[in-house]
């Protein structure tokens, strides 16, 4: 399941958001992990959150996708 964001800075902090509320190492001992899961850009320029194992509220539950179109990697000539 993905939740869509219109920018990566919005979808990096809807991940540290959910790392706060799960206690990640970064947010109770100041190191290590910060983030829950790394967003990735779409094809059509919005970034995508992988949020399987997240505790979405009802509104990010009701927005959830299964499935996007990654933006291709160019290929190193």
């Amino acid at each position: 399941m993905y939740l869509i964001f219109s920018s990566e800075e919005a979808a990096w902090s809807r991940s540290e958001q959910e790392g706060i509320s799960i206690g990640l190492s970064y947010h109770t001992q100041g190191k290590g992990t910060r983030y829950v899961t790394a967003p990735q850009e779409t094809v059509d320029g919005l970034w995508a959150l992988d949020v399987d194992y997240y505790d979405l509220d009802e509104s990010e539950a009701s927005t959830v996708v299964s499935s996007f179109t990654p933006k291709p990697i160019p290929e190193d000539s």
